[in-house]
C-alpha cells in the first residue's frame, strides 16, 4: 500500500484517525481484514500513555465519530485521513458505494475538493494493483483490475 508521508501524529490525531477508519469499516459491518488494518495502524502509532489496542478498539466511544470534528485539520493530516479511510474501505477487497460516500463525507469535512478525493482514490487503486502484481498469473491481476474499474 501507499507509503504515508512521515508525520508525527499527536495522540489526539491517532485516536481521531482510528475512529475515522472504524467509522468507514462499520458502514458495511467491520470485516476481519478491516479490523486488522485498523488495529495495525493504531498499535504502530499509539504512544505508551494511550490505551492498549484491544482496549481502544473495544471501547464503544471509539466507534462513535463526528466528521465535523475534522474541520480545520492541517492539509497533510487531511490527506492521511482520506487515504487511510480509503485503504480501510478496500481492505476487505471491495469499496462499496456506501463506503465511498462515507469517505467522501469525511473528505468534505476535511476541506478536500472532489478532484483531490478522486486523486486519492486513484492512488489507492494503483497501490492495490501494484500490490497484486505478485499474483501467479496475469489473468488474476486482470480480473482484479477489471473489478476495480467496474467500481467507478
Amino acid at each position: 500500500m501507499h507509503t504515508m508521508p512521515d508525520q508525527n501524529l499527536s495522540p489526539a490525531q491517532v485516536a481521531q484517525l482510528t475512529r475515522a477508519m472504524l467509522s468507514v469499516a462499520a458502514v458495511d459491518g467491520i470485516q476481519t481484514a478491516e479490523a486488522a488494518l485498523i488495529g495495525q495502524f493504531y498499535e504502530s502509532s499509539r504512544s505508551a500513555d494511550m490505551p492498549a489496542t484491544a482496549t481502544f478498539l473495544a471501547d464503544p466511544q471509539a466507534q462513535q465519530f463526528d466528521a465535523a470534528a475534522l474541520a480545520g485539520s492541517p492539509a497533510e493530516f487531511a490527506d492521511t485521513v482520506v487515504l487511510m479511510c480509503l485503504m480501510t474501505a478496500y481492505a476487505d477487497g471491495h469499496l462499496s458505494p456506501a463506503e465511498r460516500e462515507h469517505v467522501q463525507t469525511l473528505a468534505t469535512a476535511l476541506g478536500l475538493d472532489a478532484a483531490r478525493f478522486e486523486a486519492h482514490l486513484a492512488q489507492v487503486r494503483d497501490d492495490l494493483v501494484g500490490a497484486l502484481s505478485h499474483l501467479p498469473d496475469a489473468g488474476s491481476v486482470a480480473a482484479v483490475v477489471s473489478e476495480l474499474s467496474a467500481a467507478d
